[in-house]
Parts: C-alpha cells; structure tokens; sequence
C-alpha cells in the first residue's frame, strides 16, 4: 500500500476511509499485510585485523541529518512518472538518522578500529564525523541515491580538518524491495568507506582527500 504527493483529492480520500470505516465494522474490510521492517545495517559484518593500541584512532559519529521529507519510518521512493509515493508496508527498522549512523560507525570499525577513548591515545586527539544527508533517493528497478556532506573535525584543533561532499548512486536491478535495501545498504557502505579512508590517513598524518 502506498500513498501519493502528487494528485491527491483530499475530498475524495476522506469519503474512501469513510466507507471503509463502515464496511470494517460490516466486517467486509479485509485486514492490511504486516509492515516489513528494513535495516541499513549489513546483514553480516566481516571483521578485519584487530587494530593495535599503538595504532587506535579516537572518533565518534555525531547524529545524522537527513531531508525532513524521508525522515519518516516509511519508505518514500520515486515513480516512474516523477512523483512520489510513501509505502506504507515497507518501512526502516528505526529512525532513518540513526540507520546512517550506524551503518557509518560500522565501516569505520571495520577500516580503523572501534573508536578508542580519547585519553588512551597518545596525542589525545579525538575525531568528530558529521554526516548531512541531502538526497535520500530510490526510483525501483532503476537505482538509489545517495548525497552527503560530511566533514572530520579534530577536537583538539577545534576547526573543520576537511570537508567533502558525495554522491553514491546504485543501479538496481530488479523490482523488489529487498533489491532497494541493498541499494542503499551499498550507498551508506560506500560514504562510510569514504569517511574511513580520510580518517584512517588524517589519523596517521598523512594528507587526504574527498572521494565519491
């Protein structure tokens, strides 16, 4: 099920849920299909070497913004003919914010190591990472899309270290919606595999710059 911005006949609509609210209590109204619940986060993570205590890396990442139009349990994706419509049954396991973030926390402690605490490190320098999602797309059978600013600001320096911007787009083949999850699941992989590569070389010195 799934409702539409554009072309709606508010008029219309309310005298449907009117007369579906008779015939439910008539008991003609069939009863709707349980939401299926979505994850941004990999369905398995594979672990790499273990990051050494020489070698740790102090760094947190800070809430996720996202567009307030996709900031909504619901799936919201693109039609053919440009509109968009919310899928009521298909819908994000939690708030959308916190999927990027974690899916991001994720790939960072796959590339760097989970984030040490900033007092056992030696320079003591602490890493902050803010992601600014703009576009949160998905067009079924054609692709995902995936636009973000985001930035690494070290703590003990207090200024913006590097700031990039990026856009991860996905082809999707196929129309289900298990095939759009990966989609974005890859999108999300990708931004926060850029992040990573930038901390990583930031973290040891080493100069960086914006991918994606």
């Amino acid at each position: 099920m799934s409702r539409r911005f554009a072309g709606l006949d508010p008029h219309r609509g309310a005298a449907t849920a009117g007369a579906c609210l008779v015939a439910a209590w008539l008991g003609a109204c069939s009863s709707l299909p349980a939401p299926v619940f979505h994850s941004l986060m990999p369905a398995s993570t594979v672990t790499g070497p273990r990051v050494s205590a020489a070698g740790a890396v102090a760094w947190e990442v800070l809430p996720v913004t996202v567009p307030a139009q996709v900031d909504q349990p619901q799936w919201v994706v693109q039609s053919v003919d440009g509109s968009l419509a919310v899928l009521e049954q298909q819908r994000w396991i939690a708030p959308l914010s916190a999927e990027i973030g974690a899916a991001v926390a994720e790939r960072l402690t796959q590339m760097v190591g989970a984030p040490a605490a900033a007092s056992s490190v030696a320079n003591g320098k602490q890493w902050r990472v803010r992601v600014e999602v703009q576009r949160f797309d998905a067009a079924p059978g054609r692709e995902t899309r995936l636009e973000a600013r985001w930035s690494l600001r070290s703590v003990v320096d207090g200024a913006p270290t590097l700031s990039c911007r990026g856009e991860f787009v996905q082809v999707v083949s196929g129309t289900g919606y298990l095939a759009l999850a990966k989609g974005h699941q890859q999108g999300v992989a990708q931004l926060g595999d850029s992040i990573g590569r930038a901390l990583k070389a930031m973290s040891a010195g080493q100069p960086a710059t914006c991918e994606g």
